[in-house]
């Protein structure tokens, strides 16, 4: 899996920041349907980055994120 992000104060949309190098990925994460608890260091890396990406940027900035799979397919976004 391949989560993106950005900041939504400095870019429109996901598209936007794309096309101006405004993306940041986080890649090796992983998408098998298992148990939660066969996979928690899995989704607490996840959790893990999605709070440091946060905390990157000061208070005012809107962070979005946008989830592929590993094939690039479109999971979700928000």
């Amino acid at each position: 899996m391949q989560l993106d992000f950005y900041r939504q104060d400095l870019y429109g949309s996901y598209a936007e920041a794309c096309e101006k190098g405004g993306v940041k990925e986080i890649h090796g994460l992983h998408t098998e349907y298992r148990r939660l608890f066969d996979v928690g260091g899995d989704l607490a890396d996840t959790l893990s980055a999605i709070h440091t990406t946060s905390k990157m940027f000061n208070d005012k900035s809107t962070i979005r994120y946008v989830l592929f799979d590993d094939d690039g397919t479109f999971l979700d976004a928000c």
